[in-house]
């Protein structure tokens, strides 16, 4: 895709915006105290979602990567892989390619069982599978909710950003188990607190992110301009030319 002026001076506002949010804090991450939970969460769902699967996920890691250090998070975890992987999950959700996005997801699902701890431990990803199950079964619908009311947007990219949100909260998972030798008892504590965390910022990403993107939209920014009206991204057009 050839970016015009506009698109790369966006590109570098989204990317400051992630590094910026991550210094409001918001509560720690439940089973890692050193760690907490920012705006930048949210940032890095708004970003995906304006910017796409190929653009916004490069924008993801480089705010995410940038922002872990410069907000004093430290690199004993490596936060901007999840990030990244749960920004290119809602890219792909949003801008229409469905089938990559639930692919994806299932990978991430997946890989949860590839561990001793996740093969003790299998019901641990409930919400994951069933975020991943009602994007499969609303697949028909998506696309008219996104044409739809702002109310049915809402909906809409709220169901993009949690599912991206809790496949951000899975690869940390599957990160984090051999890193710290993290038990099943630990991942036990959490399996009824997680939910709400990812649940409420996905809420607040769709809240934020819908007059965002109609903003955009209205602006006539080509990067934004196919996706959340549901045609064909210009990332994808251009893929054979």
């Amino acid at each position: 895709m050839r970016l015009r002026g506009n698109d790369v001076a966006l590109m570098g506002v989204m990317g400051a915006l992630i590094v910026a949010a991550g210094y409001i804090r918001l509560t720690p991450i439940v089973g890692a105290a050193t760690y907490q939970f920012s705006l930048g969460s949210v940032a890095l769902q708004i970003t995906a979602a304006i910017l796409g699967p190929l653009f916004g996920t490069a924008t993801a890691f480089a705010g995410s990567f940038a922002g872990q250090y410069l907000t004093g998070q430290g690199g004993s975890f490596p936060l901007f892989v999840p990030a990244t992987a749960g920004a290119a999950v809602t890219g792909l959700l949003v801008w229409g390619r469905m089938r990559e996005g639930m692919a994806l997801m299932a990978v991430i699902i997946a890989s949860w069982y590839a561990l001793p701890v996740g093969r003790q431990l299998w019901y641990y990803p409930y919400l994951h599978v069933a975020a991943l199950v009602l994007c499969v079964a609303l697949w028909p619908r998506l696309r008219s909710w996104r044409e739809g009311t702002a109310p049915a947007r809402t909906a809409a990219l709220a169901l993009f950003c949690t599912t991206g949100l809790l496949a951000d909260h899975l690869v940390g998972s599957v990160i984090a188990a051999p890193l710290f030798n993290l038990t099943a008892d630990m991942y036990r504590a959490v399996l009824f607190i997680y939910p709400v965390e990812r649940l409420v910022l996905g809420a607040a990403s769709a809240v934020v992110g819908t007059p965002v993107l109609l903003a955009l939209e209205r602006a006539s920014f080509p990067i934004v301009m196919h996706a959340w009206k549901g045609r064909a991204s210009p990332q994808r057009e251009d893929s054979g030319t």
